[in-house]
């Protein structure tokens, strides 16, 4: 039986850190037939060299190198670069376990019907490596709904995603230069398709937490409300006025949501709020964060 191709997209910008044990956990594959298509997105360290050093002794491993345009336009320079018939996704300091891309594609390969399948991850902090994590807000789909449910949150960790490339072809991927929510929107826009989304209840990856993230900057709020808003502007432009009125309501909820928190990102930069707002929001999320035991 013939393996088909799965092309691993990692997005990597001055990830010399940990682009090296990332690139072991797609080597370890108990499947074998894959390419990792590395889109390194201007990096300034020593990412290239490790890259390439690997791309010399395994041409599985591909390099390519753009101009930094964050990091979903680089996502989708490795859709476009890949040649296989599922796309995984891989960020630069995270793993995939040994079984992650046999058990997702003989999934998909029994299922033809399923667009996108996801699966279940484990999250470790920084230096912690043996203390695992569920993350509450990934708990998978059960409604009867999934644009709805896409709308209000993002349930499915591109970890743990895997999808034919003919969808991305058909229905488009990232939002250029977005580094907010955009994942968050592609399940959206594929969820309106009507492309089928399906849950594997297996675990596939380990998602890196760092104390210091992205997520962790005062900032983030100002920064990820924009994009929200900006998100569900176009998702509205796509529906037809009985969607409109459908789900109207969501949206008017959403807006005002993301607004709030545009407004407490705001006094989370500006001292003395910053001193007693940080702290709270990082109590907050890291409260999302559910330890479990690593067998």
């Amino acid at each position: 039986m013939e393996m088909p191709l799965v092309s691993v997209v990692i997005p990597a910008y001055n990830a010399a850190k940990y682009i090296n044990e990332t690139i072991k956990s797609v080597v370890a594959q108990t499947y074998l037939n894959w390419e990792l298509v590395i889109v390194d997105d201007g990096s300034t360290d020593g990412t290239a060299a490790i890259v390439k050093s690997w791309a010399e002794k395994d041409k599985r491993v591909i390099y390519v190198y753009q101009t930094n345009q964050k990091m979903a336009t680089a996502r989708n320079t490795g859709i476009t670069k890949g040649q296989g018939k599922y796309i995984a996704f891989l960020d630069a300091d995270n793993l995939f376990l040994p079984n992650k891309l046999e058990d997702q594609v003989a999934y998909m390969e029994a299922h033809p019907e399923c667009g996108l399948c996801y699966a279940a991850i484990r999250h470790f902090y920084e230096g912690e490596p043996s203390i695992l994590y569920t993350n509450k807000s990934e708990s998978p789909f059960q409604g009867d709904d999934l644009f709805r449910e896409c709308l209000h949150r993002n349930f499915i960790n591109v970890l743990s995603a895997m999808v034919r490339k003919e969808v991305f072809e058909k229905y488009g991927a990232f939002q250029p230069g977005w580094y907010a929510c955009d994942e968050q929107y592609v399940w959206i826009n594929l969820a309106y398709n009507g492309v089928k989304f399906e849950y594997l209840d297996k675990i596939v990856g380990l998602l890196r937490l760092h104390r210091a993230s992205d997520s962790a900057r005062g900032d983030y709020l100002v920064r990820s409300g924009f994009y929200f808003l900006k998100m569900f502007d176009i998702v509205e432009t796509k529906l037809t006025p009985e969607e409109k009125k459908k789900y109207a309501p969501d949206f008017a909820m959403l807006r005002k949501r993301w607004k709030f928190r545009s407004f407490i990102g705001k006094l989370m930069v500006t001292p003395p709020f910053s001193w007693v707002l940080v702290p709270l929001f990082l109590a907050r999320r890291d409260r999302n964060f559910v330890r479990v035991d690593a067998s």
